[in-house]
């Protein structure tokens, strides 16, 4: 479904004069082909926006700052990385001072293992003991600094797995009673080397270099304590040899030399006061004891048996290496205080740049920010200014002239009032923008208050021409029902019809224009209409009236008098557009349930459908209708539903078909409807009336194939059967249905007359039945297949009267059923015999039944006491070939209907085509007459 009368395209804007060019500002044209120029690039595609002022404003003002913290942030990152490598320097110099402890307990742990295998003794065996615990605190302490550093070097971790492996070493030492000296002492050696390796190697960790010479000097001095450590071991193994070997000799003098060039790096290294730490750790009785049994060893020669106090020579080394091992500490706690002032430092010099930059950036964002202070204010008052003046006041000036009453806007004055509200002040260039700003908006105002006069008085234009056209056009309708009034040709009658409804159509035309002209089109109505009477008026609107068809529609709601016309407007135009956009044999289903709260129609044609960006364009134009321009006459069908809707808070929606098309979904609200009493019903029409087409037309007008109805066979006339209905007068109200008084017609007279009927229109001619009509809305009549008849009335051809009562809602109320009389016999003592309304030309054979207790008895009794005996045939005689005899009408049902005996040859056959003109002529008689005047 899309737009009726025309085009499909939405309203556009129109070309309007630009209203910043003021009468008397207007630019050069020089000066608009140089904007013209700088707006587009060379080739020819629109640039994209630039920066709003205070965007650029800021920028000015960002690039010096971000090159102050560039430069800053350069400085500030090798002052982090020197605060992270001085605290990384801190981790490893604590971690080298519990190496260096570790060491010094590993090499008594070392002693003490060569004495058990040299004197296995449980004493010397208790001391190793000792030793063992002492020296496990110290592998306690060193782990748990361990696990705080993440990053360490090599040795380290060699380390790690050295110290794992010492359980199985002690374990040796204690149970293997083949372990060697010689190993035991060179897999304390291993461990004992690593870790003197990480100490050296924190010198390397980017310390400074007066520091790192430091830390050389402490490992210097740990360097000389294994040597001793070393030395103390080798004269044991000679010892436990019994001689001294040339080996063990040279290792010996090897120890000893290390331990001279410990002692000569670690006084070249250390300042004055670790040398005097070392010299007083030098001397003393200890040392000249531990000094006399190295000259004993020294004076050994290589084969001979070596004799040496083992207790003396381990006490006196023993005691030499803790004085070492002292001074160790002292140094050790030096050097870790010292990488702690120099993280200090670190960390102050950081903290002293980021300050630094901080102020530096503050007082640049400060000085920045009072230069530029004034000029963004200002520009941001503009910016303010200029969004208030276009998305509040111009609008909503805008939307007052356009709700102004015609002849009551004068643009100048609107314009002062409007251009006054923006204020302007100060004196430099900002002000001067302010200014032209001020005069652009007021001749902006001063336009569309122009535009608002020319448009309420093209409105007014469309309102006079609209109501001059209605005139004309009721009275072309006027002049064409005199015409058919007289007129006896059905051919011409129905060129005449077709010229009726072409008016009816223009004067739809013209009420569109008076909507959009924003007047009413809606009459004044005294009496409310039944919602299924607005929906055949709104169909005897739209040209192809035969395709629509009328599912559930709830008749027991009234639209409301003032709204009755524009909702019969409104409905028709949608369904012109269903009709009108889809399939030309297609059908078009309108619905209606009423809700409570709201009425619900449904108008669903089987046409192409819409793509969704199409829908959604024409709801929003539905939900908001355009104002009146040549867009709007356009598409001026859903336009004029939409300001209708608008009207009413009526809700127009269009949805996709569940099998393709197009549902469009008109939702009344409460306000615009009203419920139907009981007492103010009229009768209804028949069943096949109101599901089929509307009043006033032909039930078998088809889609074009020859079928009628919804598409199938041609629908047998029944009401040409069974009634001869009697016209009535028409009623005063526009609302009122003509309504029919049906009486029983004689079988016999009729069935000539109905088979020659129903064979007409099985070749696709039209039956004019009378339908329940809005005489305003009156639908064009059909008289394709009609004949010449006489003048006349108009009226049906006499029937034989019948000899039965009626049996329709007007028969006489007296007269009772025969389940009434049954079933009233119940309840009466006496019988009281039952008369069928049509009596039975058969005899029915007495059937003997048994007599029954007294009971209760109807009048049917005898029919079931038939039925039963017919479920139980008596087969009495048989044919030759062994099939029963039937005897005709034996077991006849009492009270069955039968054809009454009528002689056919006195009843006249009916011409077909005389019958046609003749109900033609009686639906125009019903139909009743259209006003002459009114708009």
């Amino acid at each position: 479904m899309t737009q009726s009368q025309s085009s499909s395209s939405l309203p556009v804007p129109r070309q309007e004069r630009d209203p910043r060019l003021s009468p008397d500002r207007r630019p050069t044209r020089h000066a608009i082909a140089a904007s013209a120029a700088q707006q587009r690039d060379p080739g020819g595609r629109r640039e994209r926006p630039g920066r709003r002022i205070i965007d650029q404003l800021r920028l000015i003002v960002a690039l010096p700052l971000v090159a102050v913290v560039v430069f800053a942030g350069i400085a500030l990152v090798t002052t982090v990385q020197d605060v992270n490598r001085s605290r990384q320097l801190q981790e490893y110099a604590e971690l080298a001072s519990d190496a260096g402890a570790l060491a010094h307990a590993l090499q008594r742990e070392r002693a003490a293992a060569v004495n058990v295998l040299v004197n296995p003794a449980p004493a010397q065996l208790e001391a190793y003991s000792s030793q063992v615990m002492s020296t496990d605190d110290n592998v306690d302490a060193y782990r748990d600094r361990r696990s705080g550093i993440s990053d360490v070097p090599d040795a380290v971790r060699r380390v790690d797995s050295n110290l794992d492996a010492l359980p199985n070493l002690r374990d040796q030492v204690r149970k293997d009673a083949r372990a060697s000296v010689s190993g035991i002492a060179f897999s304390y050696r291993i461990l004992i080397a690593d870790l003197l390796s990480y100490r050296e190697s924190v010198a390397r960790s980017g310390a400074p270099t007066e520091l790192a010479d430091q830390i050389r000097a402490a490992a210097a001095l740990s360097r000389a304590a294994e040597a001793l450590g070393q030395q103390q071991a080798a004269v044991l193994r000679a010892y436990a040899a019994g001689e001294l070997t040339p080996a063990l000799q040279q290792e010996i003098t090897a120890t000893r030399t290390s331990f001279v060039e410990a002692t000569v790096q670690f006084n070249d290294l250390a300042p004055v006061e670790w040398r005097s730490w070392f010299e007083q750790a030098s001397t003393g009785e200890q040392i000249i004891a531990a000094q006399r049994l190295q000259d004993q060893v020294n004076r050994a020669r290589p084969g001979e048996k070596f004799n040496l106090d083992t207790s003396g020579w381990i006490n006196a080394m023993s005691g030499w290496s803790g004085l070492l091992f002292g001074v160790q500490q002292k140094i050790d706690d030096a050097v870790v205080a010292k990488v702690g002032e120099l993280r200090d430092e670190q960390v102050t010099q950081a903290g002293v740049q980021i300050a630094g930059v901080a102020l530096v950036l503050l007082i640049a964002i400060v000085l920045t920010g009072v230069v530029a202070r004034r000029i963004t204010r200002r520009l941001r008052a503009l910016h303010d200014a200029a969004r208030e003046v276009a998305y509040d006041q111009l609008p909503a000036v805008v939307a007052e002239l356009r709700a102004a009453a015609p002849g009551t806007v004068d643009p100048d004055e609107v314009a002062d009032r409007a251009s006054a509200k923006l204020v302007v002040g100060g004196a430099d260039e900002v002000a001067d923008v302010a200014q032209a700003f001020r005069a652009v908006h007021r001749e902006a105002v001063r336009i569309a208050g122009e535009q608002a006069v020319m448009r309420s008085n093209v409105a007014e234009i469309f309102v006079h021409l609209s109501r001059r056209e209605q005139r004309l056009v009721d009275a072309v309708l006027a002049q064409v029902d005199r015409v058919e009034r007289d007129e006896t040709d059905p051919d011409r009658l129905q060129e005449l019809y077709q010229l009726d409804h072409l008016a009816t159509r223009m004067a739809r035309i013209n009420l569109s224009l008076l909507v959009l002209g924003g007047s009413g089109a809606a009459r004044v109505r005294r009496e409310d209409a039944p919602m299924g009477k607005v929906l055949q008026a709104a169909i005897s609107q739209i040209e192809h009236y035969t395709r629509v068809r009328f599912g559930s529609v709830d008749d027991d709601v009234a639209v409301v008098a003032e709204a009755v016309d524009e909702i019969v407007h409104l409905l028709a135009e949608l369904l012109d557009n269903a009709t009108g956009y889809s399939p030309p044999e297609s059908e078009v289903w309108v619905t209606g349930r009423a809700l409570g709260d709201r009425i619900i129609l449904q108008i669903v044609d089987e046409g192409v459908g819409l793509a969704p960006s199409r829908r959604e364009q024409l709801n929003q134009l539905l939900a908001q209708p355009p104002a009146i321009d040549i867009a709007a006459v356009r598409a001026m069908g859903l336009t004029v539903v939409g300001h209708i809707a608008a009207r009413y808070q009526i809700q127009v929606q269009l949805r996709p078909g569940q099998h393709g098309g197009t549902l469009a979904e008109v939702v009344i609200p409460k306000d615009v409807f009203r419920p139907i009493m009981a007492a103010e019903r009229q009768p209804q029409l028949a069943p096949s009336i109101v599901a089929g087409p509307p009043a006033g037309y032909s039930t078998t007008a088809g889609n074009g194939n020859g079928n009628g109805g919804n598409g199938g066979a041609p629908a047998r006339p029944v009401a040409a059967e069974l009634f001869t209905p009697a016209p009535r007068t028409a009623p005063p109200s526009l609302f009122d249905v003509p309504t029919q008084e049906y009486r029983v017609a004689s079988p016999s007279p009729t069935a000539e007359y109905t088979q020659d009927y129903s064979q007409d229109y099985s070749h696709g001619q039209a039956q004019t039945q009378s339908f329940a009509a809005v005489q305003d809305y009156a639908p064009p009549r059909d008289y394709r297949t009609a004949t010449p008849m006489p003048p006349g009335p108009g009226a049906w051809p006499p029937l034989p009267e019948p000899d039965v009562p009626s049996i329709l809602a007007d028969a006489d109320d007296s007269i009772e059923l025969p389940i009434f009389q049954s079933v009233n016999g119940w309840f009466k003592t006496t019988e009281v015999p039952v008369e069928v309304a049509v009596p039975s030309a058969y005899t029915v054979a007495a059937v003997p039944v048994a007599e029954e207790p007294p009971n209760w008895e109807s009048s049917a009794d005898e029919g079931w006491r038939a039925a039963q005996q017919a479920a139980t045939p008596d087969v009495s005689s048989m044919t030759a070939s062994g099939l029963p005899v039937r005897a005709p009408q034996r077991h006849l049902v009492p009270g069955a209907a039968v054809p009454s005996q009528v002689d056919r040859s006195t009843t006249p056959r009916r011409d077909p085509s005389k019958v046609a003109a003749a109900m033609s002529a009686y639906a125009r008689g019903v139909a009743g007459r259209r006003p002459a005047g009114g708009s």
